[in-house]
């Protein structure tokens, strides 16, 4: 029974390199993260299920081993994690997530259990050799059809992009998957013995360069340097017995050192910027850096972090403090720059939902793991100079890249399975293996071969199955069904409202752990709809959509009362309500709620700009006027915050202070855009003398 709980657990470990790859465009609202998600954590629980009749039989034997390395991965993501996340902003989104990434801290258990399998299950070199060879070959199916999209940039979803996102989505996820993917095909490059699979590692080392390349990262690019530069440093210290090896290799960072300087002071040559990915980071200056959106995201973590420095606003609930403290810049680069869910920075965001325990914590993972790999090397017989050089460079890529990213799905299946590879190997003797050969060795992870095992019957074995199968269908199985429905529903709305209105209370009545994402989105939809195409639809049918959209959405405020984005779409409804019933009860409910969204955003302009337009409209226009006035005193740059003043004054039959308006925009050096000088022409017609306005 153990072997064959044993063979099922690695057969499963074996299917989740495979998780990279799913993808299903036309079922799920997310195809490249709702897929991959609930593929992944059925194969781990599954595999807990096997791991748990284990223990029965066996737990000293089967029991996790306690190392360094894994209590670093223990404070990290189960106690800092698991602190952050009950006591932070949003307890709920921290634990569960949205459907767009589904990293909460339910995720997030399932990884550690991931490491703590891997860990155990693959304990020899040649165990974790083919381990490596099968997740390299499916990660290079990954690189192979990010090649494609560079010849067709429309395939899977990649919209014409110049960037390759292959399977994952996201050019950024396949730029660190590009990495780990390189660092493994040369670790097994170093240690094989057969030339013909040489070859095949150096043939896919090339699918993972160009992975690099053409996904157009920065931030790998920067990581490929680190780990690469970390790599040769750990080569030439180990290698002290052979000086020619040792002198070559600092020569070759020396030409490295050379080449990225040839490259600089040429950065601005057409042959060097339109070099794939090499382009984009040697014309990264930090100036650029510090006029970015980015710049502003890393000052509101620090902001944040000050606010709450020990255990942070909890994991997922960048957004809140984003919200608290924004700064009106971000609009300088437009509406989609001005909502962040992630500081885009692994340390800053660290810093800004985990806190001070967070950060430490995190550091300790990098860490702890070169000081496993260095003490296993100088510990004879452990592992060799080739595991410690590029388990170290790797964690240095890793650790680099992720500077100006985030983790993701796939980043966190290969980096668990890296840090495992490091942990078993490293703190295992060679001895101790060579003493575990073929049909002399019962289980490859004796500790206590003494231990008599404990039969285990059907009726464990039965409850265990149905256990895990619950747990499957309940966390799994019926959030995949409820994000279907909920494509389902929107597509229905969109095709058909009246089909449409029944998936979508098909869509909202069914329990999962994302309904809140499902009201958001389905709210969404209607809410374009209504406006869009309203005079279409029966009043009737757009009563009852909207209604359910307003009663929905108010569930939402009782599970995230801090999140800006219920509200502001609540007073849009709520405006509808008051326009579809004739009732200007719904205006003052509009009203509150936009109040509210400022409280938690205080200086957000589109909250201002709604608030005051529903100010007007209730007369309340001096209220209106102070709120835009506001907003240009918070950035006088925005042309958006002067034309709506002005259309104010306009309403109010006062042109003068409209002119008024548009000379201090002249004053300021505001430029509009073409979409602010179609909006003056509405204040100031054509047959009509108007103030200059600067175009773009």
């Amino acid at each position: 029974m153990r072997k064959k709980l044993e063979l099922a657990i690695k057969i499963f470990i074996y299917a989740t390199f495979l998780v990279p790859l799913v993808v299903i465009p036309s079922s799920f609202i997310f195809p490249f993260i709702v897929p991959k998600m609930v593929f992944l954590r059925t194969l781990i629980e599954a595999m807990l299920g096997a791991y748990v009749l284990l223990l029965i039989i066996n737990w000293k034997e089967y029991k996790p081993q306690v190392t360094p390395l894994t209590l670093a991965v223990f404070m990290f993501y189960i106690v800092s994690f698991g602190i952050s996340t009950f006591v932070g902003t949003d307890p709920y989104h921290s634990f569960w997530d949205n459907h767009e990434r589904m990293l909460g801290f339910f995720t997030i258990l399932h990884y550690f259990a991931y490491y703590i399998l891997c860990s155990k299950f693959f304990r020899t070199w040649t165990e974790w050799k083919w381990a490596l060879r099968f997740f390299l070959f499916a990660g290079t199916a990954v690189m192979f059809i990010g090649m494609l999209q560079v010849g067709n940039p429309q395939l899977l979803l990649n919209q014409g992009s110049n960037r390759v996102a292959s399977t994952l989505g996201n050019p950024i996820y396949v730029g660190g998957y590009g990495l780990f993917l390189l660092f493994s095909a040369f670790l097994l490059a170093m240690k094989e013995k057969n030339r013909i699979w040489t070859y095949v590692y150096a043939f896919l080392m090339i699918f993972s360069v160009l992975g690099i390349f053409y996904s157009g990262t920065r931030g790998a690019m920067l990581g490929l340097l680190a780990g690469v530069g970390t790599m040769m440093l750990v080569y030439a210290l180990a290698l002290k017995n052979y000086p020619k090896i040792r002198y070559t290799l600092f020569a070759l960072m020396a030409l490295v050192v050379l080449a990225v300087g040839v490259l600089y002071i040429n950065r601005q040559t057409t042959f060097v910027s339109n070099i794939p990915s090499v382009g984009r980071a040697i014309n990264t200056s930090l100036t650029e850096v510090m006029a970015s959106p980015r710049w502003i995201a890393w000052e509101i973590a620090w902001s944040s972090f000050l606010e709450k420095p020990f255990f942070g606003w909890g994991p997922n609930n960048y957004f809140y403090a984003f919200n608290q403290h924004y700064n009106p810049r971000s609009l300088n680069f437009g509406y989609g720059e001005t909502w962040f869910d992630n500081a885009h920075n692994i340390i800053m965001n660290t810093l800004a939902v985990q806190g001070a325990l967070g950060i430490l914590s995190y550091l300790a993972l990098f860490g702890v793991g070169a000081y496993v790999l260095i003490s296993g090397y100088r510990r004879k017989g452990a592992i060799d100079y080739h595991i410690m050089a590029v388990g170290c460079g790797f964690l240095a890529a890793h650790f680099v890249g992720n500077i100006t990213v985030f983790e993701n799905i796939t980043s966190y299946l290969y980096f668990m399975f890296w840090l495992a590879m490091i942990n078993s190997l490293a703190t295992r003797t060679e001895a101790s293996n060579l003493s575990l050969r073929g049909s002399e060795r019962r289980s490859n992870l004796a500790e206590s071969p003494g231990t008599p095992d404990r039969q285990i019957g059907p009726g464990i074995i039965s409850t265990m199955a149905l256990i895990t199968f619950i747990v499957i269908f309940v966390c799994n199985i019926q959030p995949a069904r409820a994000n279907m429905k909920t494509l389902d529903a929107i597509k229905g709305l969109s095709t058909d409202p009246v089909l449409g209105l029944e998936k979508m209370k098909d869509a909202v009545s069914f329990v999962s752990p994302h309904i809140d994402d499902i009201r958001s989105d389905l709210s969404r939809t209607a809410s374009q709809l209504l406006f869009s195409a309203g005079q279409n639809i029966n009043s009737d049918l757009a009563k009852q959509i909207n209604d359910i959209c307003y009663a929905e959405l108010l569930k939402n405020t009782v599970l995230h009362p801090l999140d800006i984005r219920n509200f502001i779409s609540l007073a849009q409804i709520a405006q509808l309500k008051a326009y579809l019933d004739n009732s200007g009860q719904y205006l003052s409910e509009a009203n509150m709620y936009l109040e509210k969204a400022l409280v938690y955003s205080p200086r957000r302009q589109q909250v201002m700009y709604s608030l005051a337009m529903l100010k007007y409209q209730m007369g309340q226009t001096d209220l209106g006027v102070k709120l835009l006035e506001q907003a240009i005193s918070d950035n006088s740059s925005i042309g958006e915050s002067y034309w709506r003043l002005a259309y104010l004054y306009k309403l109010s039959g006062k042109m003068d202070k409209a002119n008024e308006v548009m000379a201090l925009a002249e004053k300021n050096g505001v430029i509009f855009n073409d979409q602010d000088n179609a909006a003056l022409a509405q204040v100031f017609p054509p047959a009509t003398t108007t103030p200059t306005a600067t175009k773009k």
